[in-house]
């Protein structure tokens, strides 16, 4: 089978934005016969018509590895001279950027992208190129999506050329959106990253069974829900999941204590990531939660370890463990398990009773506690931000409270619905929870975008901040209070701004529009029910990459009325 190749040098790329390329009979005059480059140096060898000619000649090859008759006779690269050609891009940890270049640039790029005479090897990008979109992933993507790497040591095997490829490609798959790179000039932030992902699956095997493989299938899984594919992201997280369980990754044999440090902080963020994505497509966990596996050792030490140490002190001491921003990711996720629960008992009964009472009030105290049990410096303070952004883990300081202010907005607001219409006190109360749940998540997320360091881009801030931004609607429809209506209309026009950044680099910001212009819909066709916590809006709630369809009650009575009205729309932004 022969395959197409352009020609394109590093230098022609950082002039000419790169773009997917499709060759023709036109285009035959830059391109090697068998499909591999061929030297720029040299002048075209042949026309179209001789190039296209007599393809239907059976090879003549003399000797095993050598190029065949009709390729040395034009002085191109023959493929029968590659002895494995698979071999370059097998998924093992050996030199991804194989070697060294033929051209004077030194870099360039390869098969499954834009060829040059310089690939590094199968479709991965030039070594500056790959060090930027490592650094861009740690930036933007890990800790906030998932924690399954040692920062320092993954950089290190970049530089050095030894990261397994299956993982380099996946990485770039998220984070290539965020280069301001002239390699990737032209292209659409939101679609750069399907091609790596593409070939990263190509290189997935599942009967590799190791921590790699486990880490290449979060990774995969991360990149197909921001496409909105929630049911693929299931599967692959199941499969990281009966990995890590198969082979007892919390207890698996290491070599040295980092290693055992980043097994530990894996299974974690798989037992966070198998609750959120298991809501989002309405089926089982995948992973048996265990009491057994220390909570994570605080982030600071963690960075600072390196492979050569080898007797560093265990991390389940409590006042180590308490300081970690993914051991209280994880406590809080905890909680997320019941307020689910609650919320899919309270939705299929319709119904308020003693014992759903019980239950609010006994995750309000362990959310309450949680913020009463937190170190001082864990507390959501401006002083607190500044600290972590100077540690450069000021995403991680947000990604933990804006889950904390998810979990309280979700848990209370069934009772929006009620304190629209009744004067219940404790319906007031725990919809004034609720309320301030989605305003203080609002205002992290302000002060993160305008605090270097602290800015967050990851796809779930999109739904949380669209159900943030109906708990705003609400306040905006009901209140009495002149000033909270006015600062809830700002508030809703801040977060329009926010998820319309985030649109240019996740495709499935499209659906978070969608759902919340459904929404808005429901409120056209009857306020007094579009608050109610019924199946339609639990999908709402909790079902985030799924599009929500019209929202229909038989049993409502409508009342129409219009945004337009009260000076906000989604439909005009």
């Amino acid at each position: 089978m022969r395959v197409n190749i352009i020609i394109l040098t590093r230098s022609h790329l950082r002039r000419r934005p790169p773009t997917l390329l499709h060759t023709s009979r036109q285009d035959a005059s830059t391109h090697c016969l068998c499909g591999l480059p061929v030297d720029p140096s040299l002048p075209p060898p042949f026309t179209d018509t001789d190039l296209f000619s007599n393809r239907r000649r059976k090879c003549e090859v003399t000797q095993p590895g050598q190029a065949c008759a009709y390729c040395k006779s034009r002085n191109v690269q023959c493929s029968f001279a590659v002895t494995n050609t698979t071999s370059n891009i097998k998924n093992t940890a050996s030199s991804w950027h194989g070697p060294s270049p033929t051209s004077n640039d030194g870099d360039g790029l390869d098969l499954a992208l834009w060829p040059s005479t310089s690939a590094p090897s199968n479709g991965i990008p030039p070594q500056d190129v790959c060090e930027e979109l490592v650094r861009l992933y740690f930036q933007y993507i890990h800790d906030t999506f998932h924690s399954l790497f040692h920062a320092p040591s993954l950089m290190e095997d970049v530089r050095n050329g030894v990261i397994p490829r299956v993982i380099l490609l996946s990485i770039i798959s998220l984070s290539s959106r965020f280069s301001t790179d002239l390699y990737f000039a032209g292209i659409d932030p939101r679609v750069r990253g399907r091609q790596y992902a593409r070939e990263a699956e190509r290189l997935l095997d599942l009967r590799d069974i190791s921590v790699t493989t486990i880490q290449a299938c979060v990774l995969l899984g991360a990149f197909v829900i921001t496409e909105g594919e929630a049911l693929p992201e299931s599967l692959y997280y199941s499969v990281a999941c009966r990995l890590a369980m198969a082979i007892d990754l919390p207890n698996s044999p290491v070599s040295t204590r980092l290693e055992q440090e980043t097994n530990i902080r894996i299974w974690w963020s798989l037992c966070m990531i198998d609750v959120w994505s298991s809501n989002g497509v309405r089926l089982p966990r995948s992973i048996v939660p265990r009491d057994d596996v220390p909570f994570p050792m605080e982030e600071v030490v963690f960075l600072e370890m390196r492979r050569e140490n080898f007797d560093l002190p265990s991390p389940t001491m409590m006042q180590e463990s308490a300081a970690s921003l993914l051991t209280q990711m994880v406590k809080l996720n905890a909680i997320l398990v019941e307020v689910g629960e609650l919320n899919r008992a309270a939705a299929a009964n319709q119904s308020f009773s003693f014992e759903l009472y019980a239950s609010v009030d006994s995750l309000t105290k362990k959310l309450d506690d949680w913020y009463a049990n937190l170190p001082e410096q864990l507390k959501d303070t401006p002083e607190n931000l500044r600290h972590y952004a100077d540690l450069g883990l000021g995403y991680f300081f947000v990604a933990v409270y804006l889950g904390y202010y998810h979990y309280g907005q979700l848990l209370y607001y069934q009772y929006l619905h009620e304190d629209s219409y009744d004067e219940v006190s404790h319906a007031g109360y725990y919809a004034a929870k609720c309320k301030a749940h989605s305003t203080a998540l609002c205002e992290i997320l302000y002060r993160a975008y305008t605090h270097p360091g602290c800015e967050v881009y990851y796809t779930m801030v999109g739904h949380v901040l669209v159900i943030a931004s109906t708990v705003q609607l609400h306040i905006l429809l009901f209140s009495l209070d002149d000033s909270q209506v006015k600062l809830a209309r700002s508030r809703l026009e801040r977060n329009f701004e926010i998820l319309t950044r985030l649109q240019t680099f996740w495709p499935t910001l499209d659906v978070c529009f969608t759902r919340f212009r459904e929404f808005h819909k429901a409120c056209q066709k009857s306020k007094e029910s579009s608050f109610r916590l019924d199946r339609w809006m639990l999908q709402f709630l909790f079902e985030f990459a799924k599009p929500v369809g019209e929202k229909t009650d038989e049993l409502a009575e409508l009342h129409p009325w219009s945004m337009t009205d009260l000076g906000f729309s989604p439909y005009t932004l």
